[in-house]
């Protein structure tokens, strides 16, 4: 650990967990995937994690040091460049699109579609929910095909309902984790200051999928422009899963801002280690894929907003044994421990129809 830099760890730790991402770099199968022609820090950058990831799999060591990982990091972006504590889920979003674009076989990319005209939109709307989904996937992936597209990309359909003539627009866009809310419990409980009044209610990781995925209403200043009524009027948007990714990775938005001050939600999210059903927030047609899903891996962040420490839980997948990272100690822990109020990134794998 070089400073504050455990949130790397812990991001690493997880990555590397995911086993179809292992098998990727531990096959050298990135070395025909990495674009010739993208920024030599961005290569460098893929080179060094592909590195660190045969390093930890060969097993001859009982730790490493990605020292030349870091340093590349720190060469393609500002942000963490330094031995500041970082964000773990922007840093997770930081590799996973990097690895993206330099391992993206697409090549050279087609321009982007143009957007739809009111007539074209019109006979959209008419095409069923996995019909839509299908020509919107098919437009996205002509741009974009790499190993990380293949593993944790999925698709979140947005839409938007007129309240007045019930007229449709519906939007799809590609989504590498999902950002859910953390109901409030009625407790005052948090990092930066305990609970006078009340104890935390239980709450579940559906609970956060509910309130991600509820109704909003959209009034008053953020009245929707109806092409059709052709004025602003009340509407409802809601977001939906059009199509799951083989591996989903759930960030748990535990900081938030209320008025001046930044705060860290407390609440232990009980979350399932098998079979998490996602049947209830797919589109119609997209249950077609399993809908089940098996967590493998957790980061968690202990403390405040800022003064806080990263480590990873990590199932090895073979035998259900999970193992905790902490910088350099690791020790085995029970499957009971494994989520706790630090959860704050879930990775889950789709189960091919209930089997792993």
């Amino acid at each position: 650990n070089f400073g504050n830099t455990c949130f790397m760890n812990s991001v690493i730790q997880c990555l590397v967990g995911t086993k179809p991402l292992t098998r990727y770099f531990m096959r050298g199968e990135w070395r025909s995937h990495l674009i010739q022609d993208t920024k030599e820090q961005s290569s460098s950058m893929v080179t060094e994690f592909a590195h660190v990831v045969e390093r930890m799999w060969r097993g001859q060591f009982s730790f490493i040091s990605p020292a030349e990982f870091r340093s590349a990091v720190a060469r393609c972006s500002e942000q963490f460049n330094g031995n500041d504590q970082q964000d773990a889920h922007e840093f997770a979003s930081f590799v996973l699109d990097s690895l993206h674009e330099c391992l993206n076989h697409v090549h050279p990319r087609p321009l982007p579609e143009r957007e739809l005209t009111l007539d074209e939109e019109l006979q959209f709307e008419q095409l069923s929910d996995a019909q839509q989904s299908r020509v919107q996937w098919d437009a996205y992936t002509r741009r974009n095909k790499s190993i990380v597209s293949s593993i944790f990309q999925g698709q979140i359909q947005s839409r938007l309902t007129c309240m007045a003539c019930q007229h449709t627009s519906t939007t799809y866009h590609m989504f590498t984790e999902l950002s859910v809310p953390i109901p409030d419990t009625g407790s005052d409980n948090s990092a930066n200051g305990p609970a006078l009044h009340s104890e935390p209610q239980p709450i579940d990781i559906y609970q956060c999928l509910d309130a991600y995925s509820e109704s909003e209403i959209l009034d008053g200043d953020n009245k929707w422009m109806c092409p059709v009524c052709q004025t602003k009027r009340t509407a409802t948007k809601r977001l939906m899963i059009a199509r799951l990714p083989l591996v989903l990775i759930v960030h748990l938005k535990r900081f938030s801002t209320v008025g001046h001050f930044r705060e860290k939600l407390e609440a232990n999210v009980q979350i399932p280690t098998m079979s998490m059903c996602l049947q209830k927030y797919v589109t119609f047609g997209a249950g077609e894929q399993s809908t089940l899903y098996n967590l493998y891996a957790v980061a968690n962040h202990f403390g405040s907003m800022s003064s806080g420490h990263y480590t990873a839980s990590v199932s090895d997948g073979l035998n259900g044994q999970w193992n905790h990272f902490d910088d350099t100690r690791t020790s085995v822990i029970h499957e009971s421990q494994v989520t706790t109020p630090a959860a704050y990134l879930l990775f889950f794998v789709r189960t091919q129809r209930g089997i792993e």
